[in-house]
């Protein structure tokens, strides 16, 4: 049987209607409520994040600035406090390079090394662990790493920053006296450079430094004929000719350095390094028999050379009698020698001239080894005798 239709009477519907409007009131109201309170939240959770981050960054800056500054106890905490901040990578490896500087060796390493598993590739990283290496003396790391820096990714100018380690890496190698990996690495970077003269400049000097004169001679003389030549090249490319005994070579640039105007700033110790080596380069020329010399002009050269070496081996031999066995081959090649040699007859017969020369250079070297070095002509030949066919070398 259907249920009889509920009929309310006006009151009851009164009633409802009420009851209806209350409740939805309060809903209204709840929902306003949440809501005022949910923006109140996001307004106070964005203001603390703000304000988080802007104390995260003002305590980078201050560490990046100790650090710049050199201070790099100071940046420790200010990075620190950044960090307790923001959280960045960046920063830790700032921090990590701040505890590295203030010598705090272990504990930058352990902080490097952490970074540098969740990141192998990362150059800034790698370099920062090989320069904790070769400070801890760990050659074999330190390379390795080097190399992972060389191979790794760089934020910014990775080209620049590469070779930046490169350079780096030639330098901690010429402390450990690894002179060829040194050149090795140095050629390398010669070859990447960019047409700039102070870093060509920089490479040749590192080039020296490796025991690399010939290479760093070719970089100089690139730059000392350029137009504007900067003066440093010049010098660099006659003290490198000088040091191979090209004479030639360090006379005619050592003649332009002092013709320049820019040479008097140098110093007072720069010039007498520069004028010895003029000197010298300008008493090898006057004695060594040239190839563009007349030919008597040239025997006179050679038979002067003779003199002086035969005169040195007969002295060597009388103060010191002891040395006599070691002098015995010189003493027999220049007896098979004819001791009546003129000019006439050294033009007349040129091929002598390679024996009496070659003579002579074995004679200023094993006296030299026998009796000590010698002074005046005897020192001038003696610096032929190490490299005689480089003296006119261009």
């Amino acid at each position: 049987m259907p249920h009889a239709a509920i009929v309310l009477n006006p009151e009851e519907r009164l009633a409802r209607r009420q009851l209806i409007l209350r409740d939805a009131f309060s809903l209204l109201t709840l929902f306003l409520i949440t809501a005022v309170i949910f923006v109140l939240t996001l307004l106070l959770f964005r203001s603390f994040t703000s304000h988080r981050q802007e104390l995260g960054a003002r305590w980078k800056t201050r560490g990046e600035d100790a650090l710049r500054s050199g201070h790099p106890e100071l940046a420790i905490d200010d990075l620190r406090s950044a960090l307790a901040y923001v959280p960045d990578r960046a920063t830790e490896i700032e921090l990590a390079t701040a505890l590295a500087d203030a010598g705090k060796t272990q504990e930058a390493t352990s902080y490097f090394t952490t970074l540098w598993e969740s990141a192998p590739g990362d150059g800034t990283i790698n370099v920062q662990l090989a320069r904790l290496a070769a400070k801890e003396g760990n050659e074999a790391q330190a390379i390795l790493h080097y190399q992972a820096a060389l191979d790794g990714t760089w934020q910014g100018n990775g080209y620049d920053r590469r070779r930046e380690v490169r350079l780096e890496m030639a330098r901690y190698l010429i402390s450990r006296r690894e002179y060829s990996p040194a050149r090795n690495q140095l050629l390398i970077a010669a070859g990447n450079a960019p047409d700039n003269p102070a870093i060509k400049m920089q490479i040749a000097g590192l080039l020296e430094q490796a025991n690399a004169p010939q290479d760093a001679l070719g970089i100089y003389r690139v730059l000392a004929g350029r137009r504007d030549a900067p003066l440093p090249a010049l010098e660099g490319a006659a003290r490198t000719a000088f040091a191979l005994g090209m004479f030639r070579v360090a006379y005619d640039d050592l003649t332009r350095v002092f013709a320049t105007p820019a040479s008097a700033q140098f110093s007072s110790q720069e010039k007498a390094a520069d004028q010895f080596m003029l000197d010298t380069a300008s008493r090898v020329l006057a004695i060594y028999p040239v190839f563009s010399l007349a030919p008597r002009a040239r025997a006179e050269r050679v038979l002067s050379i003779r003199n002086l070496a035969r005169q040195r081996l007969n002295a060597c031999a009388s103060a010191n009698p002891s040395g006599v066995p070691k002098l015995a081959g010189l003493i027999s090649g220049w007896g098979q020698l004819p001791a009546d040699i003129t000019v006439t007859s050294l033009v007349q017969q040129p091929d002598l001239e390679p024996t009496i020369l070659q003579l002579a250079w074995d004679t200023e070297t094993i006296t030299a080894q026998v009796c000590g070095a010698p002074a005046g002509a005897d020192a001038t030949l003696l610096l032929i005798a190490r490299n005689p066919w480089a003296v006119e070398q261009q």
